[in-house]
């Protein structure tokens, strides 16, 4: 009998592992989504998130498939089991590069939402971040408590939002600038670190597994795509493209465009959890990760506080980074983290399928397309 929960599928720790899913995957990608898109239109920044969603859903699908054959380390252990040391090392390189791109685009949100109180809550969190790093246990409850409110601030505020609404969606598509938004797409979807832990709490169950990616992925897709429309139903198509320049979180501009009061307030808690919730996340990804690589000079601890710390004053200097950031981290590092490297594994001729070379290109795509507009090869987004 006790075996049989254990193995149930949508057991409460199936709920649990989903709710840690989507408190991870929602995060500053959402707050920069209608900003980078809103120069393409409505209907081709739906397109894309659609594309983005069911690519790295695969690719989350196919790295849990890995995950339970080996049933050991984390996902540098995992890659250089099957990949070899050069991809590995790659691997490592961009999994800490992403996370100091993605703490800096945090702390960079966090100061433009919180104003005046921005350094001391940045300081007094950074105590209380690193505080959390060495206890897995409490990061999980905080993790799972944190999205419960996220999600009760985004139903708020999506109800609060729609009433107070004041355009349609006849915005001008723009199908060729859907292509550089991808990248903070991945943003929107960028769970696939904690896969690992994902897979030993449910005890490398696979059909438990499945169901948790698909519930804790739903959560992110309804809250992106809601998101989206509020930003077009709140801003007009030219607002959106002009609020871009900023490179501020979309929630922490409403009130320079004659937002509601009180949809605000409400977006910028919810922006604040989002953050927050992404940062635990972290957290619990590096612990894992860390655990596996061993630094030979130095301490695996003080390693983790110099990634949380440096990005701190990085985004004081340069407050504006918000979406640059994210389009970079996204595009490349956690495109080669999330697409380009777990998908290898699955082109030998062993495992070869047309459908894993058509899904691997098209991360390949994305990653060129933010290399190209890195280099203003292509249009911009703003």
């Amino acid at each position: 009998m006790e075996k049989s929960k254990q193995l149930d599928p949508f057991g409460k720790s199936v709920w649990t592992a989903a709710l840690l899913i989507a408190g991870i995957a929602i995060g500053a990608g959402e707050l920069g989504l209608p900003l980078a898109l809103g120069g393409a239109g409505y209907y081709p920044a739906v397109a894309g998130v659609c594309l983005i969603y069911i690519c790295t859903l695969v690719s989350g699908m196919l790295i849990a498939r890995l995950v339970v054959e080996s049933r050991h380390g984390d996902l540098p252990v995992l890659f250089l089991k099957y990949l070899g040391n050069g991809w590995a090392t790659l691997f490592n390189v961009s999994y800490f590069t992403l996370a100091f791109c993605l703490l800096v685009a945090y702390w960079s949100g966090l100061l433009s939402l919180l104003g005046g109180y921005a350094l001391v809550m940045c300081v007094l969190g950074i105590g209380v971040y690193i505080g959390l790093c060495y206890n897995c246990e409490l990061l999980r409850k905080f993790c799972s408590l944190g999205t419960i409110a996220l999600i009760i601030s985004f139903l708020l505020l999506v109800a609060i939002g729609f009433c107070n609404s004041k355009h349609s969606f006849q915005s001008v598509s723009h199908w060729r600038l859907m292509a550089p938004g991808l990248p903070i797409i991945l943003c929107s979807f960028g769970y696939h670190q904690i896969i690992p832990t994902i897979c030993r709490q449910l005890d490398y169950q696979p059909s438990a597994i499945r169901r948790a990616l698909l519930l804790g992925t739903f959560v992110p897709l309804a809250v992106t795509l809601l998101v989206l429309t509020l930003g077009f139903r709140i801003f007009s198509q030219n607002e959106l493209m002009e609020a871009a320049k900023l490179g501020l979180p979309m929630f922490a501009l409403f009130r320079n465009h004659g937002a509601n009061e009180l949809v605000f307030i409400i977006g910028r808690c919810f922006s604040i959890l989002a953050i927050a919730t992404s940062l635990l996340g972290i957290a619990m990804a590096m612990n894992g990760a860390l655990a596996d690589i061993r630094f030979r000079r130095m301490n695996t601890n003080k390693f983790r506080e110099l990634l949380v710390m440096v990005p701190l004053p990085i985004a004081l200097l340069c407050p504006h980074l918000f979406v640059t950031v994210l389009g970079i981290a996204g595009g490349i590092f956690g495109n080669i983290i999330a697409g380009i490297i777990p998908i290898m594994p699955f082109l030998t001729r062993q495992r070869f399928r047309p459908g894993y070379l058509l899904l691997w290109l098209i991360f390949v795509g994305i990653l060129f397309t933010e290399l190209a507009q890195m280099l203003k090869l292509v249009p911009p987004l703003f």
